[in-house]
């Protein structure tokens, strides 16, 4: 007997911790990607000062899994058929939408024109030769301190040899930490001479400079965006084809089926569940998918977030975290950080690598 096919699209967090747990004995599983290699996002940051291992081949991952290098452009729900700009299409039993979102930038002029994007390990590599071939003394302006702004300003400080602007709408940076930690982040951003413009928004960005809404400009060598996600094209599509209606993504039940479809299912940052966009988030989803599987889809036990908590490294071998058991700033947070990406690796060759 031939067994169902479960097409996966995207080659993100929910999609590893999928494939880490579905039970390929009773499912063929397709993975379709633009990308044939997963990123370890929470190392991105620190990667724009030195190189590291961040990305495994899908064959590393799990060898009985059939990824596909291509990008699907649209779905025929009704065939049940992925469409791919670069192959011939390819049909399903059961589709899982995994493919993330896309690079916000609100509008604002000249963001898409001037600022450098972190969202992959060609960007990190890019900008990381950027910066090594700046002198001394230039200003690098990051726009966004929500972790991965933070992380940047953690890194940029480590290269000692930048001035640098951390800017904010928000009245703090990591907001979804304690004020307590943001404060402490504050506090090392200002031994390490970074000016902080928080409760400040960008309401246009040129060659010349950074314009913000209380008319001051700040002048940039290289200025670097993490301000957001939205929509991706893909998912805007979907959105029409199933005639819904929704500002941030695919809307999902309680068990992650996306509405309006049958054996469709949608986790991570494409879908909207109610839960936070991060990465925590899409492998639990991830998991409790391939679980669902492979109990053969039973509708017992709805998906739920346990919040295990937050960790971010701020500079100058410093780090936050707010975590269950611990909660607080310092040198010993970030050797706790650093142990936590060991953990977190996806394969024993990358926790090696990451050690």
């Amino acid at each position: 007997m031939t067994k169902p096919k479960i097409i996966v699209v995207g080659l993100g967090w929910a999609c590893v911790a999928f494939l880490a747990t579905i039970d390929t004995d009773k499912y063929r599983i397709e993975v379709h990607s633009p990308d044939s290699t997963f990123v370890y996002t929470p190392l991105l940051a620190q990667s724009i000062k030195n190189r590291k291992e961040i990305t495994l081949h899908g064959s590393d991952i799990h060898s009985d899994v059939v990824f596909k290098n291509d990008e699907v452009v649209d779905i025929d729900f009704q065939t049940r058929e992925v469409r791919l700009r670069g192959a011939e299409n390819s049909s399903y039993d059961f589709l899982v939408l995994s493919h993330g979102s896309a690079t916000n930038t609100f509008g604002i002029p000249g963001i898409e024109e001037n600022c450098y994007f972190l969202k992959n390990a060609e960007h990190a590599e890019t900008l990381r030769e950027k910066l090594q071939a700046l002198p001394s003394n230039a200003h690098i302006a990051v726009i966004g301190c929500g972790l991965t702004g933070s992380e940047v300003i953690g890194t940029l400080i480590d290269y000692r040899k930048f001035h640098i602007h951390a800017i904010d709408a928000l009245p703090r940076p990591i907001a979804m930490f304690d004020e307590r930690l943001s404060a402490y982040a504050l506090r090392v951003w200002k031994e390490c001479h970074v000016r902080t413009h928080m409760n400040c928004s960008v309401s246009s960005l040129d060659a010349t400079g950074i314009h913000l809404n209380n008319k001051e400009k700040i002048a940039y060598d290289i200025a670097i965006w993490c301000g957001g996600i939205k929509k991706s094209p893909l998912t805007d599509k979907i959105l029409t084809t199933l005639k819904l209606e929704n500002g941030k993504g695919l809307p999902v039940d309680a068990y992650l089926n996306v509405k309006n479809t049958k054996n469709v299912y949608a986790m991570g940052d494409c879908a909207v569940s109610g839960c936070p966009p991060t990465a925590q988030v899409a492998f639990q989803q991830g998991r409790y998918l391939a679980h669902q599987f492979n109990s053969g889809l039973d509708k017992k036990r709805p998906f739920h977030h346990e919040n295990v908590g937050q960790i971010a490294y701020v500079g100058a071998g410093k780090g936050v975290c707010q975590l269950h058991y611990f909660s607080g700033g310092g040198r010993l947070v970030y050797y706790i950080n650093k142990v936590i990406h060991v953990y977190n690796g996806v394969t024993w060759k990358q926790k090696y690598k990451l050690w």
